[in-house]
């Protein structure tokens, strides 16, 4: 019962730092009102996190998890093109449908705390996400559905595209699209747009 227990105030901290980020952001960010929205005090909080970089860091690497899980569905698709179109779907349902954690890993500075890189277009620094975007692009070019260039640099050039849009949608500049089916629909057309720029 107390593993349980244990385990359900980690989640519940975790789910009440985001809020507390992105409320105010690293400079009002504290763990003690964090165990206060949680109801637990703040030295309960030190059983679990070390400090609020500790705890920042945790939901971030946890928001990845999550991100990762849905970019790994696109490789159920039969085709590299395919793959890299799916992979952008998933994308865009992953901030849909987990804008907290969206924000927090793709639109704050809180990311770098999880120990995971923003995508660099000399690629010497690079997230496992970035990486799988990388390998998408790759052997699409492999297989001339995509013309041969640098891959990091035409990932970097899609990342941005999908980043940006998903930004947009979330911060209420693109609301005049639609409902989120709509807009989904936007997103895999204008990328559909850009990703035939790449074209052999």
């Amino acid at each position: 019962m107390k593993t349980n227990e244990g385990a359900d105030t980690r989640t519940r901290l975790l789910d009440q730092a985001r809020v507390v980020y992105l409320e105010g952001g690293v400079a009002h960010f504290s763990l003690r009102e964090v165990a206060r929205r949680v109801g637990v005090s703040a030295a309960a909080v030190y059983r679990h996190f070390d400090s609020k970089e500790a705890l920042l860091g945790a939901v971030c690497e946890e928001g990845f998890r999550t991100f990762s899980s849905y970019l790994f569905r696109a490789l159920s698709e039969k085709t590299p093109m395919a793959r890299l179109r799916v992979a952008g779907d998933c994308y865009i349902r992953f901030a849909l449908e987990n804008p907290h954690d969206y924000r927090v890993i793709f639109m704050s500075t809180a990311g770098d705390l999880g120990g995971r890189r923003k995508p660099a277009a000399s690629g010497k620094e690079t997230s496992p996400s970035f990486q799988f975007l990388v390998d998408r692009v790759r052997e699409c070019m492999d297989t001339h559905a995509l013309e041969r260039g640098d891959a990091t640099e035409v990932a970097a050039t899609v990342w941005a595209h999908v980043h940006g849009l998903s930004s947009l949608r979330l911060s209420g500049h693109l609301s005049s699209v639609g409902d989120d089916a709509a807009f989904a629909r936007f997103f895999r057309a204008s990328t559909d747009r850009l990703l035939r720029g790449f074209a052999p």
